[in-house]
């Protein structure tokens, strides 16, 4: 039963509701035909199916029709960010396949979704996201091998079964979202149905999202080699510990006693760029990593088995890390005028939390 609602919601995705919406009409109809041969039966049935098959209905209605959150990340085209389209028209075959939209977030970090409006009824629209601060602090090889790895989880189709998976996910939190369990009769109803579901699928999504995870590194070492796959995975494990010990962790401290907006983070990962991708520090910091207890909820397999399902038992040798790919990938304006929106964005919400904290 598991492994049919589970395929189920892969292939439709928040659309997966609809058999239970059928089934809780279906209940309805049987109940009110019941009504003239079995009328006490029905009548004693009544508190089960007015109550169950109208919040079924409604539970359905709700994750199909209400919107889904706006992304709110950038998006640049071919002339904000050339080097990124043309990596992204090399690396993917099928280019002309489907729309595409390609945003610049504040992460570290990438990533690719795929949409498809409608059931699947209407042409799929792929998005793929990337980090200004992987851009400053990744050079263009490693980039490259990143966006590789994102094509490869477009080309193995996960962005259909697992975007699926995440989009009811999605879909399901979006009601919480809108009808808040706390202060809601609608919402602590809906919370109830579905707080067990979003568990066990959670969980399903962790471990699918692990096996796509090693696909995708695969095939993006076939297209750029494994030693280059293993070194954007060094680069990514290694600074994303740097970023923390030199960027956020005192950023996190200066806010805590802060009376005015301190340096903002892009400001600083620019004046510390030297220190965050030292070939020395990276090294050892990799192989701190590499011995780390894994993160049971991380939706990534841990460090060690992705480079072991690239061959590499340990840490591979790596290069200093080149110029900045955002020199080479974005336009000096496009670089300029995301640099300065992503930090005005941070100023405004940390000018906030330094007034409360008054």
């Amino acid at each position: 039963m598991r492994r049919l609602v589970l395929k189920t919601i892969l292939r439709l995705g928040r659309y997966a509701v609809l058999p239970v919406a059928a089934f809780a009409c279906a209940m309805s109809a049987a109940w009110l035909m019941a009504f003239d041969r079995h009328t006490m039966l029905a009548l004693a049935a009544a508190p089960i199916v007015l109550s169950a098959a109208p919040a079924a209905i409604a539970l359905a209605l709700g994750i199909l029709l209400l919107p889904s959150r706006r992304d709110r990340n950038p998006s640049v085209d071919g002339a904000a960010a050339p080097g990124l389209w043309a990596i992204w028209n090399e690396l993917d075959h099928a280019f002309a396949r489907s729309g595409r939209t390609l945003r610049i977030d504040a992460d570290f970090n990438a990533s690719i979704g795929e949409e498809s409006r409608y059931a699947g009824l209407f042409k799929r629209h792929v998005t793929m996201t990337v980090g200004l601060p992987l851009l400053m602090i990744m050079d263009e090889r490693a980039v490259r091998a990143v966006v590789a790895h994102e094509v490869a989880h477009a080309r193995l189709q996960h962005t259909s079964g697992g975007i699926n998976l995440h989009d009811f996910l999605a879909a399901s939190e979006n009601v919480l979202y809108y009808a808040d369990p706390d202060r809601t009769i609608t919402g602590r109803v809906a919370h109830i149905l579905l707080h067990s579901l979003i568990e066990w699928l959670g969980k399903e999504y962790r471990t699918l999202s692990h096996e796509n995870e090693f696909s995708a590194d695969v095939g993006a070492a076939e297209q750029v080699g494994h030693h280059e796959m293993a070194r954007a995975l060094v680069l990514l494990e290694a600074c994303t510990t740097r970023l923390s010990d030199l960027v956020f962790n005192p950023l996190e401290k200066e806010m805590l006693g802060a009376i005015t907006v301190p340096m903002p983070p892009l400001q600083r990962i620019s004046a510390r760029l030297g220190d965050i991708r030292a070939v020395e520090q990276l090294a050892t910091t990799a192989a701190a990593r590499l011995a780390r207890e894994p993160e049971p909820d991380s939706t990534h397999p841990p460090f060690n088995k992705r480079l072991a399902n690239l061959g590499f038992t340990g840490i591979p040798t790596i290069d200093a890390v080149q110029a900045s790919a955002i020199d080479r990938l974005l336009s000096p304006e496009a670089a300029k005028e995301l640099s300065a929106r992503f930090d005005n964005e941070w100023r405004k919400r940390a000018r906030d939390l330094v007034v409360v904290g008054r």
